[in-house]
């Protein structure tokens, strides 16, 4: 009798080709602007120093690296950078209102920094969410890219504690949940989840204790017991994944013929949340209904700056009644960008790109190395952008003829043929056979942004993430310069970078 083996999951590597021996656009027109303008000194008559410091210097432009990332791409970074120093935008700062503000607080909209510009916090309500009693669901509209994005809070099983059959059983459903959102003309732009961890307080677990436990006060077993929980207590942690849907509002229209009104949208959007709740639980997962606006606020609050969890359960405990985020102040009050982490109020946050996924074969539990550790306050987030089976036909056809043509420049130029290129051909032909057979296929990009109260904190707890990472397979790079916007990417509004953006 044969025993069943165990499945593995491989990652496409990324695409190499580039344009010309797998050189990318900016390094082919440096590479030959430094070309054209060596030819015209030699023509002028100029000396050999002279002759060799432009091709000289576009290798290195072309070739160096600096800071684990190539030199061509500091270029875009650093001349946003010295345009935010130019603008004077590096540091912003919310407007206080002062006395004599006609702006009645409670109806105010609140500030927001550019990375957040032109978002508001919407509600809307359905059929299904009033036949549940949910009253109105916050969604997120971004005024600026035209999208409309609804969050979930989802739960699962002790995935790493299951068997290993189990385990791929489950990741098989949750790809199913994916694959509904990959049909032509569908109206979805991107689902996101957001994996946060951060230290958890005892205070909800002592209240428990006080409130349910049989023993008498002077106890020494109780006594006891409260000890194990002050001394466990440091190394609790709090997980929280929350799964974002965003739809486009053009695309909306266009599918379904709707006209211009935000009605419309959100009733579209709120038709997505309830056929996801469906699948989802369909895979065993544990939904909760949709956040409404004054979670969503709170979510934007302490995910932007985790210092004030403590002070917002305080809060909590002792409001009778409202919110504890209002809507004029869930945004940040001081935005202060550095090149290697952005302040944002009492916290520091870095955010990396997940550059590299595991070259090789990984098992179903291969992420709990880095979301099982606890080294401090910090977000995982992956993006999928939906591919319709058509456009995922011609995407293959193009990286297929792009590689071939690839193969055959670097066979007439003798150069030889790599075991990076062959493994990137192998992935086309796969992804072909996998469409054929019924799969769906989706793009998609990583982030990991790390938290932390003061640099010394941050820097720890940045180089145990980046260890986890490497044990995980992944490779991580810094967005310098950036970590504003990698920031905008752990939380649940909508705002990402597409796939495309980062291959």
């Amino acid at each position: 009798m044969s025993v069943p083996s165990e499945r593995l999951y491989r990652f496409a590597p990324r695409d190499r080709a580039g344009w010309i021996l797998g050189l990318g656009a900016s390094q082919c027109l440096v590479l030959t602007g430094a070309l054209l303008l060596s030819a015209l000194m030699a023509s002028a008559g100029a000396s050999v120093p002279f002759l060799v410091a432009p091709v000289a210097g576009a290798a290195v432009f072309a070739f160096g690296r600096w800071r684990g990332r190539p030199m061509h791409e500091w270029v875009p970074v650093l001349a946003g950078w010295a345009g935010l120093h130019v603008r004077g935008s590096i540091r912003w700062t919310a407007r206080v209102p002062l006395l004599g503000d006609r702006n009645d607080t409670p109806t105010r909209r609140a500030a927001l920094p550019p990375f957040l510009g032109g978002l508001d916090i919407v509600e809307a309500s359905a059929a299904w969410t009033r036949a549940r009693r949910l009253g109105s669901v916050g969604l997120v509209a971004d005024r600026r890219d035209g999208c409309l994005s609804g969050v979930l809070r989802v739960q699962g099983r002790e995935f790493a504690l299951v068997e290993r059959a189990e385990q791929e059983r489950l990741l098989g459903a949750w790809g199913d949940v994916l694959a509904g959102f990959c049909r032509e003309r569908g109206v979805v732009s991107r689902v996101a989840w957001s994996e946060w961890a951060a230290p958890a307080g005892l205070e909800e677990h002592l209240r428990y204790v006080e409130g349910e436990a049989t023993a008498e006060v002077d106890s020494p077993h109780r006594a006891a017991y409260l000890a194990l929980v002050h001394q466990a207590g440091p190394m609790t942690t709090c997980h929280e994944v929350l799964v974002t849907v965003t739809i486009d509002s053009r695309r909306a229209r266009l599918a379904r013929n709707r006209g211009d009104g935000d009605d419309a949208l959100a009733g579209a959007l709120l038709e997505e949340l309830r056929l996801l709740t469906t699948r989802l639980e369909n895979a065993e997962l544990t939904v909760d209904v949709p956040l409404s606006a004054e979670e969503l606020r709170e979510v934007l609050r302490v995910r932007a700056d985790p210092t004030v969890m403590g002070t917002l359960a305080t809060r909590r405990r002792g409001s009778q009644a409202g919110p504890v985020v209002g809507a004029h102040n869930f945004g940040p009050m001081v935005v202060d960008l550095h090149l290697g982490h952005a302040r944002i109020d009492g916290s520091l946050h870095r955010g990396y790109w997940i550059a590299e996924w595991p070259r090789l074969d990984v098992g179903p539990g291969w992420l709990a190395r880095l979301l099982l550790h606890d080294g401090g306050v910090r977000a995982v987030t992956v993006v999928y952008e939906p591919v319709a089976p058509s456009r995922s036909q011609r995407q293959i056809d193009r990286d297929a003829t792009k590689l071939a043509s690839d193969e055959e420049q670097r066979r007439k130029r003798g150069f030889r043929i790599g075991a990076r290129h062959r493994r990137a051909e192998v992935a086309v032909l796969d992804r072909e056979a996998e469409l054929v057979a019924g799969h769906a296929e989706l793009e998609y990009v990583g982030f990991l942004t790390v938290a932390a109260a003061d640099e010394e904190s941050l820097e720890r707890s940045c180089a145990e993430y980046e260890q986890a990472a490497a044990q995980a397979g992944f490779e991580v790079r810094a967005l310098d310069g950036q970590h504003d916007a990698a920031l905008g990417a752990s939380l649940p509004i909508g705002r990402y970078p597409t796939a495309r953006r980062f291959a």
